[in-house]
């Protein structure tokens, strides 16, 4: 694996060097202290990861890794950052799959790159990492997104009334659960972050309101039938998983609601991605959406449900579970019936009727 780190402060770029030094990871690593010597150096070599500081002078964090992801967009992109003011973290939403803090233990910043490429590795059909590496949004539904921007307006709104209405939308879900599980705001430690109630517990409702109310990353909220649609079959999913596992499952619900966020990348806006499988057969838009979700550091348990809700038999951990909820969900919601054969061998084929009366 090829690793590019970009700081203009030498310390900085030595402190990680030494860390490395003392890791068993397997890297070819390279050090630029400034954008336009990565640039340089990538032309002739590209990388599998660019890690960059984001205040440089001359160019950016931001700026060097938007022409990353519009030259190698396959290249996964992880920014480093002690600044927190709005419009800093808004430009690095649109360019960046993961943030990490500055300054922070190098540690983080190694766990960071260590998770980021063994998610790659899982993934490696090309046409997963090429149609990712150009996705820097997702739309949401426009009638979620305004009622969401009047809620945050509105000083007396309570983070329950803001967590019920972003737990309805696939993307915006997706973005804020993306923001609270980044070492950016953890500092690599506070535990991971499985339902969006809890993600806004730890950035705090100033924190959401200030990104979304200013933002243009979280939406591009226009009139289309197939994401409305989307929208409200995955609210339906969510519901029914949480059912189906104890009723108040909040993971369930979760991943329920995001099993088919990859049909929003706008390259698979079209039903008849639903047939397309990956080398391994798996649906692409499965794939994706899980890729996506790995990228933006989700928890892998919800991940993995993701990249498995069509084919629950395949899933990491053995059993019904997490997985097996979510395919279930997800098939009634869209009027399909699950594998009843992958029911029968987990002892689940007897719920079927109720869960179908839910």
């Amino acid at each position: 694996m090829q690793v590019v780190f970009v700081d203009d402060e030498s310390r900085v770029l030595a402190g990680i060097e030494r860390t490395l030094a003392m890791s068993d990871a397997d890297w070819e690593c390279r050090f630029f202290t400034s954008g336009q010597e990565a640039l340089a150096a990538l032309a002739d070599c590209p990388a599998d990861v660019v890690v960059s500081d984001m205040r440089m002078p001359f160019m950016d964090g931001a700026a060097l890794l938007g022409k990353v992801r519009e030259q190698w967009p396959g290249t996964l992109r992880i920014i480093l950052s002690g600044y927190s003011d709005t419009e800093c973290t808004l430009r690095m939403l649109d360019v960046a799959h993961q943030f990490v803090s500055k300054p922070c233990d190098n540690a983080v910043l190694l766990a960071t790159l260590e998770g980021a490429l063994s998610l790659r590795a899982l993934f490696t059909d090309p046409s997963v990492l090429d149609v990712i590496g150009r996705v820097n949004r997702l739309p949401s539904a426009p009638r979620v997104f305004a009622e969401l921007t009047r809620l945050l307006a509105d000083p007396a709104s309570d983070a329950r009334q803001v967590s019920r209405l972003l737990g309805s939308d696939p993307a915006l879900s997706a973005r804020i659960m993306q923001l609270a599980n980044s070492a950016y705001f953890t500092g690599g430690g506070g535990g991971t972050i499985k339902s969006v109630g809890d993600a806004i517990n730890r950035l705090g409702i100033d924190q959401v309101r200030l990104l979304v109310l200013a933002s243009q990353v979280f939406a591009d909220a226009v009139e289309d039938p197939f994401v409305d649609q989307l929208q409200r079959s995955s609210l339906h999913a969510s519901k029914l998983a949480a059912q189906i596992i104890d009723g108040r499952n909040a993971q369930a619900a979760t991943a329920a609601l995001l099993a088919r966020i990859g049909l929003l990348v706008p390259d698979l806006r079209d039903d008849a991605w639903l047939e397309v499988k990956t080398g391994c057969d798996t649906p692409l838009h499965a794939a994706i959406g899980a890729y996506l979700l790995g990228l933006w550091g989700l928890p892998m348990d919800i991940v993995d449900a993701v990249a498995r809700h069509t084919h629950p038999g395949r899933a990491a951990a053995s059993g019904f579970g997490l997985t097996g909820a979510v395919h279930v969900a997800v098939a009634l919601a869209n009027g399909q019936t699950p594998d009843l054969g992958y029911l029968e061998r987990t002892g689940m084929l007897e719920q079927w009727p109720h869960w179908q009366r839910l």
